[in-house]
């Protein structure tokens, strides 16, 4: 408490002593000055060593209107007044404050000189030339009687003359066209040579230190803005320091000019008014950021508004009309400051937290207002003790908000100690847990070792392979519990690789399938080029895949369309790896900087990323023992490498499967058979893996459930298998297999068949998004996460092998209804017509007969419903329904048939003869005349097309919208459209149908050629 109170009262000496002691001095220093009297002024026994340069203050001679010569005015001329100086000429000037005119001053030097003296001028409005005894001293702008040759600049310069003896005769010609009051507004002071360039520099430092007592704080302030974004106080007075900045730039000795001699000084008025406006406002919301709800809400709002329109009119109106307003601008501002002040003091009053810093603060804005009302009243020149009075006002809220700082870094180093020490906890928890696990795991995989040795006595097969399945799963989860361990080093920086041998394009495969669904339907093509004949690699699987992410993401993201590439060569004892892109590029300047972290080159495209990536791929590849570099031009694009160090032995399994038990089947071991006791009818599941271990534990797990089920290790052995043996209800593969994936395999059956002929179960690792969407995109019905669940595994077996089951009942029932379609009146047209031929024409009564009864075998051939049937047997059928209605009809049926050479062409039972049925009897025969049905059966090379084309009534394409959504006509077509849909992947089409020129329908389907050839 007691060093606040020193604090304090230093503070106090500060701002209230040294302010005092100077304006005692200013007042002092002015008694006795010379003050000129009728345009004279008397510097007899004036000591220039000790008091410095003399002011010229008091009664001068002025001519207004009139700009006259130095050399008429060596004597007192006539038509001038008398006018204070420093002061206006508004009420000397017969147009106003526009205009131009002369000073003329008579000076008593007291004794004679003979050396050179120097004057100080440094404030006439707006433009002004000295004369010294008939000789020009110096000027700022050029004053003209044309305002158009008139240039408007006031900015504050020095000049030297030479003279000799005791009287000199001082002139001063300026001009006013860009400001609301003209004249002389400052002293002008003369002295020797060394006394005025004494006091030049004495106003620059001046100048210089307030520039730096603002410009300091209010960096410091910016850039904790920026970096901690959260506390506007800091942003605020950052504003606040700036714009004094700005301030004492375009004030007093216009320092702005020195640094940009060649602004137009129109902008530097613009200036003026613009900082002069926004000062006190950040002043007025720093205190309210500061100090959250003491400023109320409308004041905040009123004086903003105020403020800005201040600024904006400064800016837009022309400085004569805007400089008219100054008065109520300067009343606004002392109202602002003077409402910070009463803020302040109702802050002291609420928190006694750091009270003698905001005290310091008010007392600073206080003394402040009250320098600023001595200058307006007494003309006492206290503007630079009002600029100190704001530096220590900003060094005291510096030193508060320092202090705010400091106690909020306290609080985080607390915190993080806490948050330490509770993270200690759960890794410690976390490690002594594993431990506890690790030791009865050892005790099972132990146990099952020795019972696998014949601890217990000899075992049989089943047995010793239930057993190694024992010890299997056990070092599985043994990993998992190292996992976990090796969790808490990875606070240190200490990353445990699991390095196994590894076929590189296998990896690569497997990420690139994943990648390439990433695409959304860019123009981008990924394209592998790693040889199959690679050898094998050194590194652990998941990071090797983590670093392909990386690469082939950052690649995807910054190609627009093109290609990416990935290749592998051997370079020596490694592998060097290419991942090249036709993207944007990067320069070349930046490659050292690309593998920083959190080093980004998506910002100036709006994209989005964290700049982790790369460096995150680096680490990795460094501990896996490589290097990683990069090669890239702007407009082509960018190859990253990186090497992988080549093994001595073969790629292992994937790491899904892969344990000590694997090594022993591969290295001699047996897989038996699968169970024998499965149930009838339960399903038939193939299954593809490449891991032995894998296969044996899904084969055991089905068998036990009942279904016939073989396993495969590959895709290329599972399409084999399923052309040798078809039959197969569901098939479940792994994703991550070499050669064929199990992604690959999806697409391929695809190609073979539909989803609710062939459902399929994808077991995978992966959980992502992409992962999965892929796997659905890819043909996969269904989906199962390792490791594998017993119970999951089954009920997602028996859920998909029922819906297939489902699907293929609810198409038996609906080609029963089909076949239930047969109309009465069909079978006694038929009968009448054969009965009426029996007497005139035995013969053709006896082939009506034959043809009848091909018609219902056909229709009634139950056998082979849900099952394809030749194409010639489907012919036949239609041929004979044809036999029957042309004998009923005679001429009014017209039967056209071509067909290419299909042989072995299989298609699905009943598809062609309802659609010939459907052309005879709403089409031709609507019509008395009736019509020609045609039947056009082609080979397409990929499709076998069917199309029947009548010339009757025709069918509305709305009509037939109607028909296939149920609304509208029988189930035979619609029928034919769901088969073709669901097994075939095919659809019934309406090719052409009723028009004004024309009238008749074609209607038909394609049916893919790899699902009819047999």
């Amino acid at each position: 408490m007691l060093k606040k109170w020193l604090i304090l009262i230093l503070a106090v000496c500060l701002i209230i002593i040294v302010p005092a002691v100077g304006l005692m001095d200013m007042m002092t220093s002015q008694r006795g000055l010379p003050r000129a009297e009728d345009g004279k002024v008397d510097l007899s026994g004036w000591d220039y060593a000790e008091r410095g340069a003399a002011t010229l203050n008091g009664e001068w001679t002025f001519y207004p209107g009139r700009l006259v010569d130095p050399a008429d005015l060596t004597e007192k001329a006539s038509g001038g007044t008398t006018l204070q100086v420093p002061g206006a000429w508004n009420d000397a000037m017969p147009d106003g404050p526009l205009g131009y005119g002369t000073y003329r001053l008579e000076i008593d030097l007291g004794q004679s000189f003979d050396e050179d003296f120097g004057l100080r001028v440094s404030n006439v409005r707006m433009a002004s030339r000295v004369f010294l005894n008939g000789e020009e001293v110096g000027g700022s702008g050029m004053p003209s009687e044309d305002r158009a040759l008139d240039i408007q600049k006031n900015v504050p310069y020095t000049g030297f003359v030479h003279l000799s003896g005791t009287k000199a005769v001082l002139a001063v010609q300026a001009s006013n066209f860009s400001y609301a009051s003209g004249g002389i507004f400052d002293s002008i002071v003369i002295g020797p040579e060394s006394v005025i360039l004494l006091d030049k520099q004495g106003d620059w430092i001046r100048d210089f230190a307030s520039i730096c007592g603002f410009f300091l704080p209010g960096m410091l302030f910016l850039l904790l803005y920026v970096l901690h974004k959260r506390e506007l106080p800091q942003l605020f007075l950052g504003l606040f320091c700036m714009l004094t900045v700005i301030y004492v730039l375009t004030h007093g000795e216009k320092l702005l000019d020195y640094f940009l001699p060649n602004m137009p000084y129109m902008a530097m008025l613009k200036l003026q008014a613009v900082s002069s406006n926004l000062i006190y406002l950040f002043l007025i919301a720093y205190m309210d950021a500061l100090i959250p709800g003491i400023i109320h809400k409308r004041v905040l709002q009123g004086y903003a508004s105020l403020a800005i329109l201040g600024a904006v009119l400064g800016l837009v109106l022309p400085m004569p009309i805007f400089s008219m307003m100054e008065s109520l601008l300067l009343s606004v501002a002392f109202l602002s400051l003077a409402y910070t002040g009463w803020v302040m003091i109702r802050w002291v009053k609420k928190s006694a937290e750091d009270w003698y810093l905001v005290t310091l603060g008010l007392m600073s804005i206080c003394v402040f207002i009250l320098l600023n009302l001595i200058y307006l009243i007494a003309q006492a020149d206290t503007r630079w003790l009002a600029i100190y009075e704001l530096v220590l006002f900003v060094l005291a809220q510096t030193v508060l908000l320092i202090r705010r700082f400091v106690r909020a870094f306290a609080d985080v180093e607390r915190l993080s100690g806490r948050l330490l020490t509770l993270d200690g906890l759960k890794d410690e928890f976390m490690a002594n847990t594993s431990h506890e696990l690790r030791t009865p795991l050892h005790g099972i995989i132990n146990i099952a070792r020795s019972m696998l040795e014949g601890a217990a006595g000899p075992a049989s097969a089943k047995q010793r392979e239930n057993l190694a399945m024992i010890m299997t799963t056990g070092q599985r989860l043994s990993l998992l519990v190292g996992d976990i361990l090796d969790f808490s080093n990875l606070k240190e920086g200490r990353i445990r690789l699991d390095v196994r041998t590894l076929h590189l394009p296998s990896v690569v495969r497997s990420v690139i399938e994943v990648m390439t669904y990433t695409l959304e339907n860019r123009p981008i093509r990924i394209v592998q080029e790693c040889p199959e004949d690679l050898p094998g690699v050194r590194m652990d699987e998941d990071r090797l895949r983590q670093i392909l992410y990386n690469l082939l993401g950052n690649a995807v993201k910054y190609t627009e369309q093109g290609e990416i590439r990935i290749g592998a060569s051997i370079d020596g004892d490694q592998v060097k790896v290419e991942v090249s892109d036709t993207g944007i590029g990067i320069e070349r300047e930046r490659w050292p900087d690309i593998f920083r972290r959190f080093e980004r080159t998506d910002e100036a495209l709006g994209m989005e990323g964290t700049g982790l990536g790369l460096s995150i791929t680096r680490q990795l590849v460094e501990l896996g023992g490589g290097r990683i570099w990069l090669d890239s031009t702007p407009g082509e694009g960018t190859s990253f490498f990186f090497t992988l160090p080549v093994s001595s032995s073969a790629p292992e399994a994937s790491k899904t499967g892969v344990l000590a038990f694997a090594e022993e089947l591969h290295s001699g071991g047996t897989v038996p058979e699968a169970p024998e006791f499965a149930v009838a009818d339960a399903g038939r599941v193939l299954i593809v893996d490449d891991d032995p271990v894998n296969r044996r534990v899904l084969l055991n797990l089905l068998a036990t459930a009942g279904y016939e089920a073989e396993a495969v290790s590959g895709g290329a052995e599972a399409l084999i298998l399923m052309e040798e043996k078809p039959g197969f209800e569901l098939v479940v593969t792994d994703w991550m297999m070499p050669g064929m994936s199990g992604l690959e395999l999806c697409r391929q059956l695809r190609e073979r068949h539909t989803l609710a002929v062939l459902p399929i179960l994808l077991l995978t690792a992966r959980g992502l998004p992409e992962d999965i969407r892929a796997g659905f995109e890819a043909g996969a019905s269904d989906f199962l996460s390792k490791p594998v669940d017993a119970g999951e595994l089954r009920a997602r077996v028996r859920t998909l092998i029922g819906m297939r089951r489902s699907a293929e009942e609810a198409i038996r029932t609906e080609m029963a209804f089909l076949q239930a379609q047969i109309k009465p009146h069909f079978l006694y047209n038929a009968l009448n017509v054969i009965i009426s031929a029996c007497s005139t024409d035995p013969d053709k009564a006896i082939d009506l007969l034959i043809e009848l009864s091909h018609y219902l075998r056909g229709s009634f051939d139950f056998h082979n419903r849900d099952r394809l049937v030749p194409l010639q047997k489907e012919l036949e059928l239609v041929e004979a329904y044809v036999a029957l209605e042309q004998a009923r009809f005679d001429d009014r049926l017209v039967f056209e048939y071509e067909a290419d050479d299909l042989v072995g062409v299989f298609v699905p039972p009943l598809s062609i003869q309802p659609l010939v049925e459907n052309a005879v009897r709403h089409g031709v025969m609507q019509r008395s005349a009736g019509g020609v049905v045609r039947l056009e059966i082609r080979d397409t090379g990929s499709t076998v097309s069917v199309r029947v084309r009548d010339n009757g009534v025709g069918l509305a394409p709305e009509d037939f919208d109607e028909i296939m959504a149920g609304r509208m006509g029988g189930v035979g077509l619609r029928n034919i459209h769901r088969r073709l849909s669901a097994l075939h992947g095919a659809a019934l089409r309406l090719e052409s149908a009723f028009s004004e020129k024309e009238s008749g329908t074609e209607i038909g389907f394609d049916l893919p050629k790899n699902l009819v050839l047999q």
